[in-house]
This record gives structure tokens, sequence and C-alpha cells, in this order.
């Protein structure tokens, strides 16, 4: 049904108009998660990262033929106008397949790392281990190649080679990915600080950026990532406008590569300009 109002509207003319009037005075940031090699026909697709490298490919070349796009810094700088790309949960399919596509374009990326799955690798995130028991799927049965493509973590040194290329920037999006407005303040502090210690003890590089797992915060949690040193933080596409605009910045959910679904994404009637000063 969103397919089709989106056919609907673009070949109407509505969202191109709509949309170079909104990206010609705005800043947009986009958030993807994980981007696979294939999709699997033995693996139920809810379980499987939303696109593949193909359908990543096909979001940028199409991005690039109208869009500028900007570094975490540039959305802070009000003559900046275009689209920041982020990408949540670090994991390994992040330096194996969007990496590489990115570097060739020249595109900026910012990746918030949740940084268990690092630090132990077959240790995966909670999500991904309540949807394999949603679908009774035993973790051990799947191969190296499928688990790294989907599952795992980024290493170490692949996180080390990101922040050290001139292009890309690595954020927090906690160690195990809770939600963290369901902890005590004892434990949302150990949430942000243990991750941006551990991401800026291995890239000696600070870590000033953080990604609220599955969206949640409240005011609590804005305290408690301001004082853990961060520097903005990032929602999703729904926020609480708590009038804190440097830690309650929005972003565009990316699931499709189908033209019709990005341009109704990239439209004024879908989202608002993020406001970070």
């Amino acid at each position: 049904m969103k397919i089709f109002f989106s056919k609907l509207f673009y070949y109407s003319g509505i969202f191109n108009i709509l949309k170079k009037v909104n990206l010609s005075n705005n800043k947009f940031i986009l958030m993807f998660h994980g981007v696979s090699k294939n999709k699997s026909n033995s693996l139920n697709q809810h379980l499987q990262p939303h696109l593949d490298i193909k359908q990543f490919e096909n979001i940028i070349k199409m991005l690039n033929e109208n869009y500028c796009f900007l570094k975490p810094d540039e959305i802070f700088n009000n003559k900046k106008k275009g689209i920041l790309l982020t990408f949540d949960d670090g994991f390994q399919n992040n330096y194996n397949n969007v990496i590489p596509i990115l570097n060739s374009y020249d595109i900026p990326g910012l990746f918030f790392i949740s940084t268990q799955h690092v630090i132990e690798p077959n240790n995966w995130l909670s999500f991904i281990k309540q949807n394999m028991k949603k679908y009774t799927v035993n973790q051990d049965i799947l191969s190296a190649d499928l688990k790294i493509d989907y599952f795992d973590g980024l290493t170490k040194d692949q996180i080390i080679k990101i922040a050290n290329n001139p292009l890309h920037t690595i954020g927090s999006h906690t160690v195990t990915h809770p939600d963290l407005t369901k902890l005590s303040v004892t434990n949302i502090d150990s949430e942000l600080i243990n991750s941006k210690n551990y991401l800026e003890n291995i890239t000696n590089k600070p870590i000033e950026y953080f990604a609220y797992p599955y969206g949640n915060y409240n005011k609590i949690v804005i305290e408690n990532v301001k004082k853990a040193g961060y520097k903005a933080a990032f929602g999703i596409d729904k926020i609480n406008f708590f009038g804190e605009s440097n830690f309650e910045i929005p972003r565009i959910g990316i699931y499709d590569d189908s033209k019709y679904y990005i341009t109704a994404k990239l439209s004024v009637l879908n989202q608002k300009s993020v406001q970070a000063k």
C-alpha cells in the first residue's frame, strides 16, 4: 500500500517538487542498519538485514545524483544543506559491504557501535537473540559466512580502520543495545560511559555522537548523555520535543531501494528538518 501511494505521488510530480523545495533549504539524516551481500532463501526475511548490497548501492546512486552529503559536524552549520548517512548497531557487514561503496563515491558515514558484539563476537545483540528465539532458529546451525554477513559485530581492527578514514566517524550506540528508558540511572551511565571509553581507547579519537537504541529516550536519559560527554544524540523519525535540539536529532529510516519509496521518504510530507545548532 505504501509503495502504491508512493508511486501515485511520484508520477503526479508532487513528491519531486516537494523534495526539491525541502532539500534545498534543509538538512536530513538517514538511518541504515545492516547491509548483507545477498538475501537468504533459507532464513526468515525478518531475521535478515533490510537491505542487500545491490539495494544499498542503488540508494547511494539515487542520492548521489541529487544531493550533497554532510559530515556529522556539518549538521551544526546552518549554511550547509544536504544529507548525513548514519548506520546503527555496528554490524561487520558495514565494514565489508557499506564502507567500500561509500569510499568509491567519496561519501562520509557516521557509524554508531554497540560494543557488546565487538568485545564478544558470538554474543549477539539482544534484539537478534529475541528474533532467533521467535523464529526458532538455532544460532549454532548457521554458517560462519552467514553469521559474519548478517549478525556479527565489527572487529576492533575494522573499527580502527573506519575511524582512521577521514571520511568516516565512529559514534556510540551503548554496550548492549538496551532501552535506556527502562534502566536505572546507574545502568544508563554504565551503558553510555563504558561504550564511549572502549571506543575512544581503541580509536584514540573522541567519541562525540550517540544514537538511542530503538530511538527511546526521556529527560533523564538526555541528561546522562550530556553528563557522559557526548556532543549530540540521534533518535529516529519520532522524537519527543523536550527542547534539546542537539540531543533529539531526528533521522529517516531507510528500508527499501524503490525510487518511489526514497522520493516519498525525502519529501516535506514525511520529515521535518534537523534543527541542531
